[in-house]
């Protein structure tokens, strides 16, 4: 299962770093747009995003729309095996941290019981599989703190008919691509 795993985390890597600017942008957009107006968002107090890497999805501007609202807006860092989320005030609060990303530099961290968190992945499937670099962070961060709303974010290519999961895997709660959010068959 885990040459499986490989093979698939290297054939997405790679579909999804042939993206063009635009198209990134462009779907970036669409999906922050639809995030919007789902009731999870505009209910939330806590939202959790992530930095994009690469062609991730750029959440970026929805996050400054969080702060405008006066939401508590929190970043993931990590520090050895574990990674937690951390309040950021504004979008200029980054440094560079493990693997290149950038990593918020205020030190309240924040718990995402009862929030929203954003959860970045190269493939997810219709029962809120997902799979992400092979780290583990985001697995053991839901081990710990389960009760929160998990949505996965992705472009519709990223998305395939059943992810190979094992028991440490958590379920997304739904995944949103820049043509629809879905609820997950688990939920």
């Amino acid at each position: 299962m885990m040459e499986d795993k490989n093979q698939i985390r290297f054939s997405f890597g790679k579909k999804r770093a042939a993206l063009s600017e635009s198209e990134v942008s462009l779907w970036s957009e669409k999906i922050c747009e639809i995030l919007q107006r789902q009731p999870c968002f505009q209910k939330a107090e806590k939202i959790c995003f992530y930095y994009p890497l690469g062609n991730e999805v750029n959440l970026l501007p929805l996050a400054a729309a969080t702060l405008a609202q006066g939401k508590q807006t929190a970043f993931p860092r990590v520090d050895g095996d574990h990674m937690d989320f951390y309040q950021v005030n504004s979008l200029t609060e980054f440094v560079p941290g493990t693997f290149g990303v950038m990593e918020p530099v205020g030190r309240e961290k924040i718990s995402a019981e009862q929030g929203l968190v954003f959860v970045p992945g190269l493939v997810f499937d219709g029962a809120g599989g997902r799979m992400g670099y092979g780290k583990g962070y985001y697995d053991r961060y839901f081990a710990r703190c389960p009760e929160c709303c998990k949505l996965g974010v992705c472009y519709e290519m990223q998305l395939i008919p059943q992810v190979p999961c094992d028991r440490n895997d958590v379920l997304m709660d739904g995944v949103v691509t820049e043509q629809k959010l879905f609820k997950a068959s688990n939920s």
